[in-house]
């Protein structure tokens, strides 16, 4: 069945939605095999959406919002599914922007901008911008699930990725966000303010200064508490990014929004922001004992300004020459985890040296077991296979058992992940879980897979009660847990 095709079904109940939306000339997917395709993302859980619309023009987003608004529907905003704590389920209609909303609009190498629709998928955003710009020009973000993840997605949860070291989060890369709010109107958040994206639209115009007057009251009365408890660590992306609304950030609502999981309005459009490509890059492989020896490294490889600093331990090495071959992985440093990291410049001689004085340095500190340099971009590229491919493939783990998402993105202060990383495996031990570490060392953002057991009410219950542990555990910790949870 086809997006243009009348649903084979109507859910019982939702009659006025169905009516409202196909008064619009908006088609909605209602049967059986869409609703049960869309039910799911890359997490545990499971919510049957009552329908899927594929939008096709921003005004088939305003007449979907109008409907889910007068019939009082929940409405989800879905890019490539790959969120790993249910961000893309729910129990209302779904708006997948993936199917046609995914063109890059223009590149604008000189103001270093791109324009793209929600639905473009993050890899071909970046492979568009560097084949435009000759290499000169790319779009920095880059998860793991970068050849799936969409450009609104990655602005939904503030996506980082691998290079976040360098190149921050989404929100570091957004000028304005086009927007459809809950009541319709369209609107642009910009670095300092709101406007009606039609500089015509009147009832916009007036929605655009209602909403910037409520926001910056919003800030006044809370200027203690966005100023003192926000923004304090690299990762620290919980709930809103309020902060961005006071006066020394200029009021910037574009990078407010970003974070949001689509709470504020729906995705629509963005100015994205590019960066310069690096001339020269080398991957330096480091083995350690494991992660928590790893992550005491941190601090001084960061002085060494990388571009990456990912890590990852033995169970996903062992997972990916199960699942894939032992010539998988290749290339790698003895030890039973280790660290990419990625050090780049203008020539390779002297990223060379400086991998060279990281790898002195890191042996003084007494606990790198090998570290090599990877400079054959072939090898380079496989070795970063482990990092990005290892995590999905490790669900099901060589020894047999079975590991879950779900305790994804805390985040603690960088020089501080160690010790959250020995009281972590301390609380894992105690309820007899194994944790597969990997993530994000360079930033003190980590992702775990677990071997939960949820198939058992005890197993439900040991995944509630480490659940809320291991929460109060990262807040001891001075740390934050994301927008994915």
């Amino acid at each position: 069945m086809t997006d243009s095709a009348a649903p084979k079904t109507t859910p019982h109940g939702n009659e006025e939605l169905f009516e409202a939306l196909a008064e619009a000339g908006v088609p909605a997917d209602s049967s059986p095999r869409r609703r049960a395709e869309y039910s799911y993302d890359a997490s545990n859980y499971r919510v049957e959406p009552l329908a899927v619309v594929f939008p096709r023009v921003v005004d088939d987003v305003v007449a979907a919002v109008e409907a889910c608004r007068s019939t009082g529907t929940p409405i989800i905003a879905r890019g490539g599914g790959t969120s790993m704590a249910g961000n893309a389920v729910g129990p209302g209609l779904v708006l997948d922007f993936s199917r046609y909303m995914n063109r890059v609009r223009a590149i604008d190498e000189e103001a270093g901008t791109v324009d793209v629709e929600p639905g473009v998928v993050l890899a071909a955003l970046s492979g568009e911008v560097e084949r435009a710009t000759a290499g000169r020009r790319t779009f920095a973000p880059d998860p793991s699930s970068k050849s799936r993840a969409t450009v609104g997605g990655a602005i939904g949860n503030d996506a980082c990725g691998n290079h976040s070291v360098r190149y921050g989060r989404t929100s570091d890369h957004v000028a304005e966000i086009d927007l459809v709010t809950s009541d319709g109107a369209r609107l642009t958040a910009t670095e300092t303010g709101l406007r009606a994206t039609d500089p015509t639209d009147s009832s916009a115009t007036a929605r655009a200064e209602e909403l910037t007057g409520s926001l910056s009251r919003l800030a006044q009365q809370h200027l203690s508490a966005l100023r003192l408890e926000l923004g304090r660590i690299p990762r620290q992306v919980s709930g809103y990014h309020l902060e961005n609304l006071l006066p020394e950030r200029k009021f910037n609502i574009a990078r407010a929004v970003v974070g949001s999981e689509g709470t504020w309005a729906v995705v629509v459009g963005a100015r994205m922001k590019l960066v310069p490509k690096p001339a020269s890059a080398l991957l330096v492989c480091l083995g350690y004992r494991d992660v928590v020896d790893a992550a005491r490294d941190v601090p001084a490889i960061l002085e060494f300004s990388p571009a990456a600093v990912e890590g990852t331990d033995e169970a996903i090495v062992a997972t990916m020459r199960h699942r894939r071959g032992p010539d998988s992985v290749l290339g790698l440093p003895d030890g039973q985890a280790w660290l990419f990291v990625d050090l780049d410049g203008d020539d390779p001689a002297s990223v060379s040296a400086q991998a060279d004085r990281l790898l002195e340095r890191l042996g003084e500190n007494g606990r790198l077991v090998q570290g090599r340099k990877a400079a054959d971009p072939a090898e380079r590229a496989s070795l970063w296979r482990v990092r990005e491919d290892g995590a999905g493939l490790s669900s099901r783990l060589a020894s047999g058992g079975e590991s879950w998402p779900g305790w994804e993105d805390a985040a603690v202060a960088p020089e501080r992940l160690a010790d959250y990383l020995a009281d972590l495996r301390e609380l894992l031990a105690a309820h007899e879980l194994t944790g597969v570490m990997y993530g994000h060392f360079g930033a003190g953002c980590m992702h775990i897979r677990i071997t939960y057991d949820l198939r058992s009410e005890r197993g439900r219950a040991v995944f509630r009660e480490f659940t809320r542990q291991a929460a109060e555990l990262v807040v001891r910790h001075g740390g934050s847990l994301s927008g994915e949870h």
